[in-house]
This record gives structure tokens, C-alpha cells and sequence, in this order.
């Protein structure tokens, strides 16, 4: 291998798996199903043989990568459009717990004995198993808990009071750039953000962020100099 393969195949390798990544769709870690995790890594598997591979012998990775791209890709339009079909590739959620009883058959399909669920019930506020009302085991392997009505935390609807609506602060500035599209958003333009930074008497190159909230309040955080050590 020559050296300008060190540098070239690396960087094939990278541009198709994030094509291929764009193809398939992004998701979460937790939210990975075990087909989508052994996809990944036997995707990326094949990326790091065609790395320390050759440009003789690049053709054959690539079209393997390719493949497995595009059938996942197929996978994952049939599981939308049929049900059964998810059913078959990701499974079910299994109730491990309802009404006061443990499924112990459930557990054991799911291969999760008694002390990992009490575990998880622990990890998640529940220390007695008579707070919660049912515990579901779901596709990705992360525990649902839905708690009994007497268990479950107070809410502002409980109280029978009305509470204002809350909004998505809207970025108009970040790092010194204009973001357009925001400020079309919320039915202004460059003219009146200009004049809001006249006001405060600020200019665009020294502003990190500024927004503006639910209630139509401007806020702004400068640039500064200074330099804060960790503890």
C-alpha cells in the first residue's frame, strides 16, 4: 500500500458510510433495534477491511457495504408500510409486569431474570413493584413504566389550573450569523433585528446567541475574553 492509499481509502470509506448512514436514516443508540445494531456493526466492519485493504481490492467491500445499505434501506420502507412485516424484524413489546403479577414466561423470553427488572425498577424511581400498574419491555430493549395513579407525580392538571402555553425559543443569532429562515419564522426581518441591536447597543460579531421566547422577549449572550478553569 502506497501512501496516498493511506489517505485515499479512508476517505471513500468515510464518504459511503455516510451516504449509506443518510440512505438508512439516523436513530439514537438506545433507539436501535438488535437488526439495525448488527447491521451497523457489520457495516463498519466492512469499511475498516476496505481501509486496510488495497485499491485492487476495494471493489469488493464497497459493493458488500452497498448491499447491506440498500437492503436495510428496503427493510425499513416494508416495516412502515406493513405491520406484520415490523413485527417479524423488530418484534414485539412484551408486558413483563401488569395487574399486580410478574409474567415469568415473559421474562424468560425475554431473557431478563427477576433481580435485572427489580434493578431497572430501582434505576427508575420505583422501589415497591405495587407503585407501578405495568412494565413493558420495549423493541429496542428499554423498560416502559407506567406507574398506578396513586404512584405517578403530581401534574399542573390536577390542580384544575390554567397554564400558558410554552414555546420553542427561536434562534435569530448564533455566533455571529444571521439565521433567516428564523426570523421569517416569526414574521420579521434583517431591518428590525438591526434596529434591535441598536437599541441594546450591540453589534452582530460580538453576539454568541440571541433569541427571542414565547412572550416575544429579546435575549442575547455577548463574546467575552474570560476564562473559567473547571473545579
Amino acid at each position: 500500500m502506497n501512501l496516498l492509499e493511506y489517505f485515499v481509502l479512508p476517505l471513500i470509506s468515510l464518504i459511503v458510510l455516510f451516504l449509506l448512514t443518510k440512505l438508512m436514516g439516523y436513530r439514537q443508540v438506545t433507539e436501535l433495534s438488535l437488526y439495525d445494531y448488527i447491521i451497523g456493526i457489520t457495516i463498519g466492519s466492512i469499511a475498516a477491511e476496505m481501509v486496510m485493504g488495497s485499491f485492487n481490492d476495494i471493489l469488493k467491500p464497497l459493493i458488500g457495504m452497498i448491499v447491506y445499505g440498500v437492503f436495510t434501506w428496503g427493510v425499513s420502507v416494508l416495516t412502515k408500510r406493513y405491520l406484520n412485516f415490523r413485527f417479524f424484524v423488530e418484534g414485539k413489546p412484551v408486558v413483563l409486569f401488569e395487574n399486580d403479577k410478574i409474567y415469568l414466561k415473559s421474562l424468560d423470553k425475554a431473557k431478563i431474570d427477576l433481580n435485572e427488572l427489580l434493578m431497572n425498577c430501582r434505576m427508575n424511581g420505583y422501589f415497591e413493584l405495587n407503585e407501578l400498574d405495568k412494565i413493558i419491555l420495549e423493541t429496542n430493549g428499554k423498560f416502559t413504566f407506567y406507574p398506578k395513579t396513586s404512584s405517578r407525580p403530581l401534574k399542573l392538571g390536577d390542580l384544575h389550573q390554567e397554564v400558558q402555553k410554552e414555546f420553542i425559543p427561536t434562534i435569530l443569532i448564533l455566533q455571529g450569523t444571521i439565521i433567516y429562515e428564523n426570523l421569517e419564522l416569526i414574521h420579521h426581518n434583517q431591518k428590525w433585528l438591526e434596529q434591535i441591536m441598536k437599541v441594546h447597543g450591540i453589534n452582530l460579531q460580538e453576539i454568541v446567541i440571541l433569541y427571542v421566547d414565547g412572550q416575544q422577549t429579546i435575549h442575547f449572550y455577548l463574546k467575552n475574553e474570560l476564562k473559567r478553569d473547571f473545579i
